[in-house]
């Protein structure tokens, strides 16, 4: 069985992101996509990439302030097939206006965790 390819991406809900930004910048992150006055930022951190999301969490779909989201480079579809034999329940599937299309699963204490759609590395 091929190998879903997960890379874990934590992402971050801020209340000001131009403070966010700062205070990652001196822990040495870099901004790759986005800016301070996007609602939506990709820093990197040494190996580490870390997402700031400029909204809220939305509690009522299970979100909290910080998320695990993983990028997969196995077609979304595939996984989910993947998954379902696994015995890992698929509890949504959702488009973000960022991040594209998403599967939901949840992590036997309740932490929703997003996979998706991500580009291999060549």
């Amino acid at each position: 069985m091929a190998h879903p390819g997960l890379h874990l991406q934590p992402m971050i809900h801020v209340d000001d992101m131009a403070a966010s930004i700062a205070f990652y910048e001196r822990l040495g992150a870099e901004i790759i996509h986005g800016g301070r006055d996007s609602d939506w930022v990709l820093m990197q951190l040494g190996t580490i990439q870390i997402g700031l999301l400029g909204r809220p969490p939305d509690r009522d779909h299970g979100e909290s302030r910080v998320e695990l989201t993983f990028g997969a480079v196995m077609p979304l579809e595939q996984l989910e097939q993947r998954l379902h034999r696994a015995g890992v329940p698929v509890s949504g599937v959702t488009s973000d206006r960022d991040l594209g299309e998403q599967l939901q699963v949840r992590s036997p204490d309740g932490l929703l965790i997003k996979i998706s759609q991500r580009e291999p590395d060549y």
